[in-house]
Order: C-alpha cells, then sequence, then structure tokens
C-alpha cells in the first residue's frame, strides 16, 4: 500500500517538473553568462580544468584534435560548434534536433545539470555544482580548439 502511494506521489509531482525542466531546455532558453562565471572563466587554470576533465569526463571524452569519438563526442573546437553536428558522431535524438553553437553561457547552462539543460540527452552525467569547476573546465575546453573564440 505504501508502494502505491508513493508511486502516485511521485507521478502526480513529476507532471510540473518535466514541464518545468523542458521550458528551461537549450532549444527554448538562451541563458546568460553571470558576470561572476564570466570572471572566473577569464581568471580560470586552464591545467586545473584538465585535471577536473580527466576526473569527469575523459571516461567518455577526447580533447585531442585529430582523434575519432570514444563513447562521446570528441570535444576538440567545441566552442562556437553546433551542437550534436560532431562529425562521425552518432548523437541522440535530442541533441540532433538541437538548434544552438556552443557558447560560454550555454556550455555553462548544460554543464550544471545535462538532463535539464537538453531534455533525452544520452550523456549519464549529473553535471557540475560549483561555478568555479565549471570555469575551470570550460577555461580548459576553450584551449582545445584552433581558434578559441575570445574569453567572455
Amino acid at each position: 500500500m505504501k508502494n502505491r502511494i508513493l508511486l502516485g506521489l511521485i507521478l502526480l509531482t513529476s507532471g510540473p517538473l518535466l514541464a518545468e525542466d523542458s521550458a528551461e531546455a537549450l532549444v527554448n532558453y538562451q541563458p546568460e553568462l553571470d558576470t561572476e562565471v564570466a570572471e572566473m572563466i577569464r581568471q580560470a587554470d586552464p591545467a586545473q580544468g584538465q585535471r577536473l576533465f580527466l576526473r569527469k569526463c575523459s571516461s567518455c571524452h577526447d580533447t585531442a584534435k585529430g582523434i575519432g569519438h570514444g563513447k562521446g563526442p570528441n570535444l576538440w573546437g567545441l566552442l562556437n560548434r553546433p551542437a550534436g553536428r560532431a562529425q562521425g558522431f552518432a548523437y541522440s535524438e535530442a541533441l540532433q534536433q538541437a538548434n544552438f553553437n556552443w557558447t560560454y553561457a550555454n556550455l555553462n547552462y548544460y554543464l550544471t545539470r545535462t538532463d535539464r539543460a537538453i531534455p533525452g540527452v544520452a550523456m549519464n552525467f549529473r553535471g557540475i555544482k560549483k561555478d568555479s569547476q565549471r570555469a575551470r573546465l570550460i577555461a580548459y575546453l576553450r584551449t582545445r580548439h584552433d581558434n578559441p573564440p575570445p574569453l567572455p
């Protein structure tokens, strides 16, 4: 009986959450980059971001130029690249339908909570809560580019 009540409560409360989350999806929402986070990215040490990448991202992604994809797409040249468009990688339907380029603002938003940013994304990653850690990771990803965009 308790399980049925719990299931009912979950179903009742999940509807609004799902609707709210889809409103915050990057296809419907263009986040602004907070000035404090922008400053953190400008001041971040890319070497610290690389260490974070190695701990949290490297089991699925690579950032070396010319290397193929792993479980996730190669992230070389990610900034300003169209989302879901790295040649040769089989993206989820959610990312195939994405219609935006990766910017500092939406990459920061995505890394905060990937499932909220792009509902239905196949990436099994909860996100990075700390602004300072996301800033370091983004600063590192910026270095993995032939022509990195100007800092925010």
